[in-house]
């Protein structure tokens, strides 16, 4: 919710993560690098993006273009936590793809906690 998958050009590609935001999902996370396939997603204004990732020019693109990667928005009362990096379980043994999955999960199943309230517990 809040984005559409567009394509993921070069099929698994090395890329980086960038963390850009300041919320208990990606608390003391780094940017990393990633072997996986990396998404170019269409995404809503209204995503609170955690983490970016980044293409660079090749094909169609001529330029750079960096992209949501990980985002949470709410939805009435629920909360929608994605993450594009994860296409194959091998990405699960990168650290920081499985804390940002294991807190993004925790963060969304806090469904009715108050709406300015982040916190993971």
């Amino acid at each position: 919710m809040g984005g559409q998958f567009v394509a993921h050009p070069g099929d698994f590609v090395d890329h980086r993560v960038e963390v850009v935001a300041d919320h208990p999902v990606v608390a003391g996370l780094d940017g990393f690098a990633l072997r996986t396939e990396q998404y170019w997603v269409l995404a809503d204004g209204l995503n609170d993006v955690l983490a970016t990732t980044t293409f660079q020019p090749a094909g169609a693109w001529d330029r750079p273009v960096t992209v949501p990667a990980v985002w949470t928005r709410r939805w009435g009362a629920g909360r929608v936590f994605v993450c594009t990096p994860g296409h194959a379980p091998e990405d699960l043994d990168v650290p920081e793809v499985r804390t940002i999955v294991e807190r993004g999960l925790l963060w969304a199943a806090r469904a009715g906690a108050r709406p300015d309230d982040g916190r993971l517990r």
